[in-house]
């Protein structure tokens, strides 16, 4: 890069993504909106606007900061997120969230790559090893900081992601990289550009495989990974107003599976993954835009292998065994002889021999999810202050989830939407928004509304005051999960169910934002300070088994409910400072107080905590980066979070995390490339998520070449 090219995008980049209303003399965008570094937005309100007149707060992660990062996953480049929860929930396994309350699987923030949700209904969650996307072809991520469920829909309770990944146009001919390095980590990926006549296109490859977290007294963690994966892109522009933009891409990933407060118990898990996508553009004059999007996800994951037998369970050995289950029907003498062994009753002991040969199978078994998705959009100009957009969606999803002992689910569900925002330039310093998302779930019909007025009261300065009411539905797992061990026809424990009357989370946000964007010096800062009301949020609380349910296993099991409830208050900045032009300072923090009360459940008398301690009081980091003459480029981020109780995971002290990157650009004729060495952790080891995580200082070396 010949500097440090700033928080904007290229103006090449940004035009080829801008509507024809913008291209055509748009008044609301001006020669210093496309040069400048003004970023433009869309995820907040689905049509490009000005940070400074966006309804929301949004984190912009853009090529620069991607590269000066040094990151290695998704977990690396969120935690350059304020009020981010960022970790590695095992080796190769991401919990990635915004005010999320360390699960392992965060379920209430939506995540799209190029506008395409992959939210996976099997975990409720992203699988993050099947996106099939290379850090080196994306360019730019839009992070909405708050409820985008006006925008985004239900999966965007608490915020939403836009991964969008780099035109074919943007680049031409080959590329190559590789990375090596500790947790015998061994990455390549490729990439070809090119074009036929009106056809743009992008091949891409990778491939990634390590060891995982490195072993611990109580034994190996086997988490490591072997993923593959490789996607297409091209888009055609047959005419001036029309473009057709299609995707398509598979991902394998085989990750070692498990707690890491059990190491022996890790098991292998395939996911495969594949996507195809469809978007037609047209720009039918200077005020109206039109986009239809077609997409089709198809996820499924195995983690299955033979344990054993049931008999080994109840200590009965094989040939007892087989003797018992040959006799039609058991004598009764022998009956009350294991009964009394085991210590049940006779009918009991019957049924148990009946299923004494039965196969037990570790692991959660095969899952599969599948999603249909249509959407159309319309963008227009009503007058130089007052333009909108309006769209409708339908959705079709299943899940169908089956493991010989323990789950049978085969679940789909049809759901369509209709949204709408506006945008009024009321004067020349106050600008209104307002936008609201109806869906048509299973349960019921959710409307999520959000209003903002962001006022310029300095040429470079302005607040926005915003309230958003956010809907989540229930995903189909946890509308319809049952967790239980059973063999054969025989129910032994069960462990959690979903309640049948379950419904919608609710959130009331009221924030208060302020946006500084000077020229001289370059500085931009972002503060928003929020409070956010959390009330029916799905969260497990024991309840009672029926007696039949609870003749082997535990009197209670967990239900999951509509029993949550908190209050959030909170505080974010971020700030980007560009002493030079080949300078770079980027300072982000979060304040997050959560607010919970203990209550008893009244089903079985227990106390329910409180939730208080699931968020980091305090989180923050500081990139810094600066570009020699001499074509050297050094970056340092330091990251900084204090003591925690994941809800999934266990109680992380604070730690000081240290990462650097020395990097080399060179060019070798009309190729060039780069060569970079990677620090991560600089200091002592810390845990992530669980106390056998253990993140020790890694060493990478990493080199790209390009061929145009």
């Amino acid at each position: 890069m010949a500097k440090l090219t700033g928080y904007g995008f290229y103006c090449r980049s940004l035009l080829l993504t801008l509507p024809a209303s913008v291209a055509l003399g748009d008044p609301s965008f001006t020669e210093r909106d496309l040069l400048a570094d003004i970023p433009v937005v869309s995820a907040a309100s689905r049509f490009e606007q000005r940070l400074d007149r966006s309804p929301a707060s949004v984190t912009i992660i853009d090529r620069e900061l991607i590269e000066l990062s040094g990151a290695q996953t998704f977990v690396d480049l969120f935690r350059l997120v304020p009020g981010f929860q960022s970790y590695q929930v095992s080796g190769n396994r991401y919990g990635i969230s915004y005010h999320g309350i360390g699960r392992e699987f965060p379920n209430q923030i939506e995540v799209m790559v190029d506008g395409r949700s992959v939210y996976e209904a099997i975990f409720s969650s992203v699988s993050w090893g099947t996106l099939g996307v290379e850090l080196n072809d994306i360019d730019h991520i839009e992070v909405v900081r708050g409820s985008n469920a006006a925008a985004q829909g239900s999966n965007a309770f608490l915020g939403s992601i836009n991964i969008v990944t780099r035109k074919p146009v943007q680049d031409s001919g080959l590329a190559l990289g590789t990375t090596l390095g500790d947790w015998q980590t061994r990455k390549g990926w490729l990439r070809y550009n090119d074009s036929l006549g009106a056809l743009d296109y992008r091949i891409s490859l990778g491939y990634d495989t390590n060891e995982g977290f490195p072993a611990v007294a109580d034994g190996e963690l086997k988490d490591g990974r072997e993923l593959s994966h490789g996607d297409f892109s091209a888009t055609y522009t047959p005419s001036l107003i029309d473009t057709l933009e299609f995707s398509a891409g598979y991902a394998h990933d085989q990750t070692g599976w498990g707690d890491a407060d059990h190491p022996g118990e890790f098991l292998d898990a395939h996911a495969f993954s594949h996507f195809q996508s469809l978007m037609w553009k047209r720009s039918a004059d200077s005020a109206n835009d039109y986009e239809l999007h077609l997409y089709h996800n198809r996820f499924k994951i195995v983690n299955q292998e033979l344990f054993g037998y049931f008999s080994d369970f109840l200590g009965i050995d094989r040939a007892t065994a087989d003797f018992l289950t040959a006799l039609k029907p058991t004598p009764a003498p022998l009956v009350d002889q294991v009964a009394a062994e085991i210590g049940v009753d006779g009918t009991t002991a019957q049924l148990l021999i009946n299923e004494l040969n039965t196969q037990v199978y570790r692991g959660f078994g095969r899952m599969f999810s599948e999603r249909y998705d249509a959407q159309f959009q319309h963008t227009f100009r009503v007058s130089k202050t007052l333009r909108g957009t309006w769209g409708i969606g339908f959705r079709n999803e299943s899940l169908d989830a089956f493991h010989p002992q323990s789950v049978d689910i085969d679940e789909d569900t049809l759901i369509s939407r209709f949204f709408a925002h506006g945008e009024w330039q009321a004067s020349q310093q106050l600008t209104l928004n307002a936008g609201t998302m109806v869906e048509d779930t299973r349960q019921e019909v959710l409307v999520s509304p959000r209003l903002s007025a962001n006022y310029q009261f300095l040429p470079n300065q302005t607040l926005r005051l915003a309230y958003v009411r956010g809907n989540r539905a229930p995903s189909l797992l946890e509308a319809n999960e049952r967790l239980d061990n059973h063999v054969g026809n025989l129910v032994v424990d069960v462990i959690r169910q979903s309640d049948p009357y379950i419904q919608e989370e609710k959130l009331d946000t009221f924030e208060l934002g302020y946006l500084v964007q000077l020229n001289d010096p370059a500085v931009t800062m972002d503060v928003r300070i929020f409070r956010e009301n959390l009330s029916d949020t799905i969260d497990d609380e024991y309840a009672y088994n029926s007696p039949q349910d609870a003749r082997f296993g535990d009197l209670l099991y967990k239900k999951m409910t509509n029993r949550g409830s908190w209050n959030m208050v909170g505080a974010e900045f971020q700030l980007n400072y560009r002493p030079t032009a080949n300078s770079l300072i980027r300072i982000h923090y979060a304040n997050l107080d959560l607010d919970t009360t203990a209550s008893i459940n009244l089903d079985t008398g227990l106390v329910e905590g409180t939730k208080g301690n699931r968020m980091a009081t305090h989180s923050g980091g500081l990139l810094m980066a600066h570009r020699f003459k001499n074509a050297w480029t050094l970056s340092t981020t330091a990251y900084h979070q204090t003591e925690v109780k994941w809800e999934d995971g266990d109680t992380i002290d604070n730690f000081t995390r240290v990462d650097a990157q020395l990097m080399y650009d060179f060019q070798w004729g009309k190729n060039r490339g780069n060569i970079r060495f990677i620090v991560q952790n600089v200091g002592s080891t810390y845990a992530e998520f669980n106390d056998n995580n253990h993140f020790e200082t890694r060493y990478f070396v990493s080199a790209q070449l390009e061929f145009p």
